[in-house]
Parts: C-alpha cells; structure tokens; sequence
C-alpha cells in the first residue's frame, strides 16, 4: 500500500479517515489540473477538437470503472445531476407515488418532492421491526399498485449499509417500476459492475471515493429506459448540427446517441471534468478491488479493537450488506459526540453522520491511523 500511498499527500500529520466526506486528489489529478489551468491562460492553445474529446476521454475511464459502454454516461455536477435528470425524466404522472427509505440522504429524496405540483408523492418507507436498515424486503412489501419508481442508495451515507440490489431490481422489473440509484458512498470504494444489477439510472458524486474535483458526477443511464427518460435541461453540444458552428442549422431538437443528450452545459469544463477523468484513470490502475480489500483490512483492525474503547458497531457486517463504511456510536447520543470531539482533538478526521461516528478508509490509510483512532476512544 505504500506504493499507492505515496501519491497522496500526509493530511497535515491527521489520520484522514473521511473519504467518504472528501476524497483527496492523488497527485496525478493535481497534475492534470495543472495541464487544463494552463489553457486558460494560454487559450491559443486550445484546439477545436478539445470539446468532444475531453467528455470522450471522461467517458471511456467512467464506462471502464462500472463496466458498461461510454454510451451510456453523462456527467454533471454532482449527483444531484443525475437524481434530477431521472426525477424530471422519468414518465412520473399525477397520482404515482416514489418510494425512498427513512434516513435518506437528502440529494436522493429532495428532487422527487419537487414533483409534487405535479401529483407525484413521495412516501418513506421505515425498517422493518426493530431494524437500523431499511432493507430490499421493506422496499418490496412496500410496494403498492401506485408505485411508480424507487430511489435509493447503494450504500447508506451513515452507516455503509449496502442493499441488495439485486433483490430490489429484480421485484421493480416485475412490476414495471423503475430503481433510480445513488452511488456516491458504493462506487469507487466497492467493486461493482452496473451491467451486472437490474438498475435504471446510477449517480455518483465525483468528489468521494471516486478522488475526483468538488463539482463533478457522472451518470449511468441504462439503454432500455434511456429513450424513455426526457431531457429537462437542453446542452446544445448534444444536439446534432448545434455545434458545427460553420454549417447551416435548423434548430431542430433531434438528440446525439446515448445519454449523453444529459449532459450538463458546458460539459467540457477543463478543470473539472480534465480532473475527473484523471482520478478515474487512476482509480483503473489502482483497481476498485485493491481499494475494498485494504480498506476492509483496516475497519476489521478498528473492529477487533473496540472492545477496549467507548465505541460500538452500528453497521450490519453481514458480507453481502458490509461495504467501506463503518457507523460508531457510544452508550448515548451525547456520548457519541463527546468521542467525537476527542478523536478530532487527536488529529482523527471522521464525520458526524445521523448521531453515528462515520469511519471510512482508502488506499492512502495505514493500520497506524486505525490504531490512532482506537487511542482516542479508549475507556
């Protein structure tokens, strides 16, 4: 792992423990930045093809990432790009209902509330009896002649509860109901292969475990709903004939293949998206894999190590629900926070997430920081 650390920098003598807050840049990405800064201060420099090949080459690494076809990715600002582009795209009518999970993250919810004016109502489902977790089975049991589509996260932010997938896709096809999915705490720090699971649309946030620029996401949009979803945001480069500026054109709104047509404007954004492609590349050297299994080593270090602290597991370690987050809390809530602050006075950087203490590791940790954070939190 020192290989890989090494491309990181020393957090200022802190034990970062909080990648799934802010994933930092490995050097690489400073680097590439550095490269697009340079062509706006040299704009000469600029070419004309720079525009299609930037989002390409941002394409090709996110497609290599979730294993599918570039077709099928669009980026935007975040995931909050891609949750409004299903919430807006998605033949939602007046008297559908969407369900989402009690405990939400609020970007997977707020864009469905938003439909309301137009009759479409959001209903929580809570767990099951005596759960932390709303599970696949309370989603299903849920389920209702007027349900219409599901959002959801792979990995719940405060907990790293992972949700069988699966299970949930397979009962939405069933029924005709569409499984729009938020990644953003799952891709980059799991392996995980969107061609695999019954999923309509995944987005992710750029700036976790994916080490990408504050800003950034992408979008996976499967091709059977794709020419189902309508574009509510028109870019004008994914327009055919819009961008061939020396040409004649119609102004007729006829779209470019795959999902790209949701692409937010100004899509190539040298900075961001020059960036973003970077962390990927590198994630694709790296490998996904390599990232779980280090980061599984540490939170099993941390969990054999609780016994002598204040602290206790609040995640489910079952394997098929585990993923690279773990959830800490005291005997209280107070409690809780009164650990936290003594792990921060001691130089460990983890989240207050939902009144658990959020641990989340990356390649760039090391058994030392586990042990710093054990330290802190000692009897």
């Amino acid at each position: 792992m020192n290989d890989w650390k090494r491309h990181f920098g020393d957090f200022g003598g802190r034990a970062y423990l909080d990648c799934a807050a802010q994933g930092p840049f490995p050097r690489d990405v400073s680097e590439e930045i550095q490269r697009q800064l340079r062509l706006k201060e040299h704009p000469e420099e600029i070419g004309p093809d720079l525009f299609e090949r930037l989002p390409e080459r941002a394409a090709v690494a996110a497609a290599r990432l979730l294993g599918c076809h570039p077709s099928s990715m669009t980026f935007g600002s975040g995931a909050s790009h891609g949750l409004n582009a299903a919430a807006l795209g998605l033949p939602l009518r007046d008297g559908d209902e969407v369900l989402v999970g009690r405990g939400e993250f609020p970007a997977v919810v707020l864009p469905f509330v938003n439909l309301a004016p137009a009759g479409v109502r959001v209903r929580f489902v809570h767990p099951g009896a005596g759960g932390r977790h709303v599970a696949a089975d309370d989603f299903i049991a849920a389920f209702s002649p007027k349900t219409r589509a599901v959002a959801v996260s792979l990995v719940a932010f405060a907990t790293g509860y992972r949700i069988d997938l699966d299970r949930l896709g397979e009962a939405c096809r069933e029924r005709g109901i569409f499984l729009v999915v938020d990644g953003s705490q799952g891709i980059g720090g799991i392996e995980f292969r969107v061609a695999d699971h019954p999923v309509d649309v995944l987005a992710v946030s750029g700036y976790k475990w994916l080490f990408g620029p504050y800003g950034t996401g992408l979008t996976y949009i499967s091709p059977r709903v794709l020419d189902r979803l309508r574009v509510a945001v028109v870019n004008w480069q994914t327009v055919e004939g819009a961008a061939q500026l020396n040409r004649p054109f119609d102004y007729a709104l006829r779209f470019r293949e795959g999902a790209c047509r949701f692409d937010a404007p100004q899509r190539a954004s040298f900075l961001n998206l020059g960036g973003f492609a970077a962390s990927m590349e590198f994630l694709a050297r790296v490998r996904v894999s390599t990232i779980e299994a280090h980061a599984t080593r540490l939170l099993d270090r941390l969990l054999l190590g609780l016994g002598s602290t204040v602290l206790k597991c609040a995640s489910d370690l079952a394997p098929k629900h585990r993923s690279t987050i773990l959830g800490l809390e005291a005997e209280s809530f107070d409690a809780t926070r009164r650990a936290w602050r003594r792990l921060v006075e001691a130089g460990v950087v983890v989240s207050l997430r939902a009144n658990l203490i959020r641990v989340a590791p990356n390649i760039y940790n090391e058994p030392e920081d586990i042990d710093r954070l054990l330290k802190a939190a000692a009897r």
